[in-house]
């Protein structure tokens, strides 16, 4: 199990407050340490206590001071490269991530746009003669859609069944026939 959340607060008392100051001090070197033997990587860090107006330099003030002339000889850009590309690629993945919701979007409310010109369409409040070129065509690819998607999980739901057979019923329940179907055996086969 961990070690309990600490409530990061001002610490009120001195000694307590030098403290914990040395404490985290010495944790964070130890990790800057273990971080350069396993990263295999040059690391520094300096503190300063604003109470004594002391400077701490981790591994010692020299190497700090050294590293960070290194780091201020680099070119601007070759300075800026790394962080640039890790804050570039965090924007371009949410970039893609609200894109993707945008798309999503965008399609859900085409749908909601052809199921309610499909609903004026049926209650006579449009008539298909009314539809511009562009209604037509979005409304016969929306429909040939939904055709073939419905088709699909039809034959996720019946397995077994050919395809051919009409799944639609009239209005009083009868199953209709298409041209070249028998109505004898109400699209069914005769066993």
């Amino acid at each position: 199990m961990g070690r309990p959340k600490v409530k990061l607060a001002w610490v009120e008392e001195r000694k307590r407050r030098a403290t914990v100051c040395q404490r985290r001090m010495k944790e964070l070197i130890q990790m800057a340490e273990e971080l350069t033997i396993v990263c295999d990587t040059s690391a520094c860090l300096v503190f300063y206590n604003r109470n004594n107006g002391k400077l701490v330099g981790w591994p010692s003030l020299e190497e700090a001071q050294s590293l960070i002339d290194c780091y201020n000889a680099l070119p601007e850009t070759e300075r800026n490269m790394n962080a640039d590309e890790e804050e570039s690629s965090f924007i371009k993945t949410i970039t893609k991530e609200i894109e993707k919701k945008l798309e999503l979007s965008r399609k859900a409310v085409e749908e909601l746009k052809m199921d309610n010109l499909m609903l004026q369409i049926k209650n006579g409040s449009r008539m298909i003669a009314d539809l511009s070129q562009t209604e037509i065509e979005k409304l016969k690819s929306y429909a040939s859609k939904k055709i073939a998607y419905y088709d699909r999980e039809l034959r996720k739901q019946h397995p077994n069944t050919s395809g051919n057979e009409p799944f639609l019923e009239d209005d009083d329940g009868e199953m209709k026939t298409y041209e070249g179907e028998s109505s004898e055996s109400d699209g069914a086969d005769n066993a």
